[in-house]
């Protein structure tokens, strides 16, 4: 951009008018008023076209889709007349009969000639093939669960008699009698008795009447174009159905059918009027309104029924004919020629019942609403997409007054507003059909009827808009001459306004108008100085700095620094969008709850009655991180800091000024310098949490808490990580508890020890490991991903066992501090009784320790040793947990409040070594060992009573079993003594309690050496 150098003064006083809407030129308002003349006369001679051209339309139309509607009558009404010939007369004709007769008494012969042929039909096996007919069922309509039909299904199965289940067994299932879930054994057996079930079967009756009659029957159907033939017998019972579905062998007057319309064509047929041996006429066939019938996937079909006699005139059962929609469907659209017969692109022919619901399939099916369709699904249950028959209510104006009968002789015209919101015209009328209380409606929209009238008024208005083009085009001319130098004028100032300074006015008279735009030059140079001066500092800052509005709108004129720092142009953006994630080189990292408190203290800028020092004090984001992309590198972690200012004007806040810093290399320094200080803050209280403790005692421990951790990723590494082929979840869940009880006795032990040397750090952490395990325990279905907390723990247990021993061997230097500890009488146990005494104190009781070592741990085996320490570890904890009452309670029992816990080891013989731990606290209350026993599942209220004191007592020893309510850090959560027998097992050890209520309580270890 060139800006002219004219040495203007850059020190006047900025002046911004404020811009509003812009009024109508004076080529505007002559153009409008001609426009406004011209349109009226065209709306006018438009409208009269159409309204002349339209009510003809209407008329022809209207004739046409009652010539129409006469056809579709007659057409309907013929298929009737003929179905229902068809059936009177089949049910006449001999082969009919004889089918009919034959298969009644097969079927109820069926299971004698089933034991005939060698086949035993006894309860084991009815059961087997009713767990048959359920894979089936649940297999075929499960994908179907969206009709609730499956329920209804399956409960059927329990009702179906044994010829049902024999002969959907054979028809449904038989030929595919395993179901894909068994296991090879299991599917070998259900093939044999598949195998076995049919050649039985094909030695029956009811097979060879089947056989015999099929061809003839197949011939009828496929002549016929019936969806079905069905015989039901004299008790309800569907013997024969050509398809073979699911109402085969099923009793329509009980069964799961009992309330569609199968039984209703039944009992119709039935009961009804039985026609002449020889006229057969129609009046004595039942037919049915169509429904969603279950046994064919909820398919709309409709049911015709006539009654069967033999010879002597005694019925036999009843014929039923099964009618899809689609048939319908087929001749109400005329196989889907539309066009063809007069209904357009838009028009449509559909019957609907006196549910108001639709018979026939909507043309438009695929442009309604989901909500105005239902699921379908095929012959195999896989989904067939969606139908509209039977779907939903209508509530137009043509159906209602249909089934008001307000229109003389059931016929009538109307304009109204179909499910689509589609004006529409048509006609409607009743169907003549005996038993059917249907109505067709035929319509098309309104826009393709009048159409014609419609392209009529275009041509009208068309014409009218050339009239009126030529007469905007002569205004346009002599508008030019008139006011071209103000358009001049204001096109300068639009493109100045567009960023532009480089535009000029033309001055192209003398008169006001050249004046006029002299001026204006001259005001447009003293801006670009100003404009230059202020672009010069903002390309020589090393801040960003930027302005942004009252909306937050990123405003024109930022620091080149600004889109150095964001690599991006920034302008016209929301401020809140650069601490959103959008797919930039520069992405902030920025959680919800600083996001909000910005938008926030966005808003407090913008209030003048907000001082700024507060404002400054409450600054979210002083330190903003982002992570910055880097294309073929590593990226890297950058941060920002806004400062914000505030730009007043007649004292509001008119604009924020934003001023951008990276503070990156600060807070690395700052960040680095904390971390520092915490890790040595950790090896200095690790420092001195080892100094106090025997190196021997400590080597030990740690040994012990190594293997302990090593053995605990062991066990995750086999039982929560390798996979289980065919694992059931009943036996994973069993699977992770034994791990969790694994981990959680582990975890205990490591507590326990660290208790005893005062090491709080490996204490603290293996008490929140047992929280979580704790928290796994108490969860419904446990997955994998529980265990990682555990995982990371364990990992932090070995960086602390290492970071220690680092420790010592700087320690090992100083060989003062660990060359001389004190020792008393009863060396390495006299950390028990600090234990015993730190445990009573969180429990807020008191506790004296006595020690009675009549012989020595043995020597062999050398883990015995490491072995003794622990379990006594985990007895001393027990009895100032569990044992010693509180001093209060001791007082009111006449015991000194002060409880003793005595220690001791002795040998009853060479080959034995006892030790144990016994306190006179409270003793076995073997009342509550019942009670937690019962709430732990192990007995019910009426078995626990048999229990003897010896088995209450091992109650003590189940893994998660404890007399404690609410678990705390010494006690309650189940595994000390699990832990210990454990121990005491490995060296082929046994436990032995002693116990008298509110005397005392003995624990006793005995350890059998060679």
């Amino acid at each position: 951009m060139k800006v002219p150098q004219n040495g203007l003064s850059t020190d006047l006083p900025e002046y911004r008018p404020e811009e509003g809407p812009r009024g109508y030129s004076i080529r505007d308002k002559l153009l409008l008023f001609t426009l406004t003349l011209l349109s009226i006369a065209i709306l006018g001679l438009s409208s009269a076209a159409f309204f002349l051209s339209s009510s003809a339309l209407r008329r022809a139309r209207l004739d046409g889709f009652r010539s129409l509607r006469e056809s579709f009558s007659e057409v309907i009404s013929r298929f009737f007349a003929d179905h229902r010939r068809g059936i009177a007369t089949q049910a006449e004709s001999q082969t009919f009969r004889y089918a009919a007769s034959e298969l009644s008494a097969g079927y109820q012969e069926l299971i004698d000639d089933l034991e005939d042929a060698g086949l035993p039909v006894d309860d084991a096996l009815i059961a087997s093939l009713r767990g048959q007919l359920r894979l089936a069922y649940e297999k075929y309509f499960a994908p179907m669960s969206a009709l609730d039909i499956s329920k209804s299904a399956l409960a059927q199965i329990a009702l179906l008699s044994r010829e049902g289940v024999i002969v959907q067994y054979v028809y449904l299932v038989g030929n595919s009698a395993g179901s894909g879930n068994e296991s090879p054994g299991e599917n070998g057996s259900a093939d044999s008795l598949a195998a076995k079930v049919r050649a039985a079967f094909s030695k029956t009756t009811y097979a060879r009447a089947v056989e015999r009659y099929q061809p003839s029957i197949e011939a009828v159907v496929s002549r016929n174009r019936y969806n079905d033939l069905l015989f039901i017998d004299n008790r309800g019972n569907v013997v024969y159905s050509f398809g073979k579905n699911w109402d085969l062998g099923t009793n329509v007057v009980s069964g799961w059918l009992a309330n569609t319309n199968l039984k209703k064509v039944f009992v119709g047929a039935w009961y009804g009027p039985p026609g002449s041996n020889t006229s057969p006429e129609a009046d004595h066939v039942m037919i049915t309104d169509m429904e969603d019938y279950p046994a064919k996937n909820n398919r709309p079909v409709m049911f015709l029924g006539c009654a069967i006699s033999d010879r002597l005139g005694e019925q036999q059962g009843v014929l039923v004919h099964e009618i899809d929609s689609r048939q319908i469907t087929s001749i109400i659209t005329f196989d889907e020629h539309w066009t063809q017969v007069g209904l357009g692109r838009s028009g449509e022919a559909y019957i609907v019942g006196p549910d108001r619901r639709l018979r026939t399939e909507s043309r438009f099916l695929q442009e309604l609403p989901q909500d105005l369709t239902i699921p379908i699904y095929n012959e195999n249950g896989s989904p067939d997409g969606r139908t509209s028959i039977l779907a939903f209510p209508l509530h137009n104006q043509a159906v209602d007054e249909l089934f008001a009968k307000k229109a003389p002789s059931g016929v009538g015209e109307v304009t109204f507003v179909d499910e689509r919101g589609r004006e529409s015209l048509g006609v409607f009328g009743m169907l003549p059909l005996q038993d059917l209380n249907w109505g067709l409606v035929i319509r098309i929209d309104t826009d393709e009827a009048f159409k014609p009238a419609q392209d009529l008024a275009r041509l009208v208005a068309v014409g009218g808009l050339v009239i009126l083009v030529f007469a905007i085009g002569g205004i346009i001319v002599f508008s030019h001459f008139l006011l071209g130098p103000i358009g001049q004028l204001v096109t300068t100032a639009e493109k100045i306004g567009g960023g532009d300074l480089s535009a000029r006015a033309p001055v192209m008279t003398s008169d006001e108008i050249g004046f006029l735009a002299t001026r204006f030059n001259t005001m447009v140079d003293q801006v670009v100085a100003g404009t230059n001066q202020i672009r010069k500092i903002l390309e020589t800052v090393n801040e960003g700095l930027f302005l942004i509005g009252p909306d937050l709108i990123i405003q024109p004129g930022y620091s080149r620094a600004t889109s150095e720092i964001f690599h991006r142009e920034i302008v016209g953006l929301h401020f809140l969008d650069l601490l959103r994630p959008t797919g930039q080189v520069l992405e902030p990292v920025l959680v919800p709850e600083t996001l909000e408190a910005t938008t926030l203290y966005l808003e407090l800028l913008q209030n003048p009655k907000i001082k700024d020092k507060l404002i400054a004090q409450t600054n979210p984001l002083l330190e903003v991180e982002f992570r910055q992309h880097i294309p073929k590198g590593v990226d890297r972690t950058r941060y920002l800091e806004f400062r914000f200012n505030r730009v007043l004007a007649a004292g509001k806040p008119t604009q924020i000024m934003v001023t951008v810093l990276d503070v990156t290399t600060s807070v690395s320094l700052k960040r680095q310098i904390r971390e520092s200080e915490a890790r040595a803050q950790t090896q200095i209280e690790m420092l001195f949490g080892i100094m106090h403790v025997d190196p021997r005692t400590l080597q030990e421990f740690l040994t012990h808490t190594e293997a302990q951790t090593d053995s605990m990723v062991q066990a995750l590494e086999a039982g929560q990580f390798v996979s289980k082929t065919g694992e059931t979840s009943e036996q994973r869940a069993d699977r992770y508890a034994r791990l969790l009880q694994t981990i959680s006795r582990s975890l205990h032990l490591i507590k326990g020890n660290a208790t005893v040397i005062h090491l709080s750090y490996f204490e603290n952490l293996a008490n929140d490991l047992e929280e979580e395990v704790v928290t796994i325990q108490q969860a419904g279905a446990i997955s994998g991903e529980y265990f990682l907390p555990i995982t990371t723990g364990l990992g932090q247990m070995r960086d602390r066992i290492n970071m220690t021993r680092e420790l010592i061997d700087r320690l090992l230097e100083m060989q003062k501090v660990f060359s001389h500890k004190s020792s008393t009488q009863n060396g390495e146990f006299d950390a028990l009784a600090e234990l015993a005494e730190e445990v009573a104190r969180r429990s807020g009781k008191r506790v004296h320790v006595t020690f009675d070592f009549a012989a020595q741990v043995p020597a062999q085996p050398e883990s015995l040793s490491e072995t003794v320490h622990t379990i006594l570890t985990q007895l001393v904890r027990n009895a100032a947990a569990h044992g010693v009452e509180l001093p209060f309670q001791r007082v009111n029992s006449g015991k000194h409040p002060v409880g003793d816990i005595h220690i001791f080891s002795c040998r009853p013989d060479s080959h034995c070594f006892e030790f144990g731990v016994r306190d006179d606290g409270r003793g076995l209350d073997f009342s509550v060992l019942r009670r937690r026993a019962v709430e732990a599942g192990y007995a019910d209220k009426e078995a626990i009573g048999q229990w003897s004191e010896a088995e209450l007592t091992d109650m003590l020893f189940k893994p998660g079993f404890t007399t404690v309510e609410q678990s705390t850090r010494d006690a309650g959560r189940g595994v000390g003594l699990d832990a210990v027998q454990d121990l005491a097992k490995r060296f082929g050890g046994e436990i032995k309690v002693s116990s008298k209520m509110g005397i005392f309580t003995e624990f006793r270890v005995r350890i059998f050496n060679e």
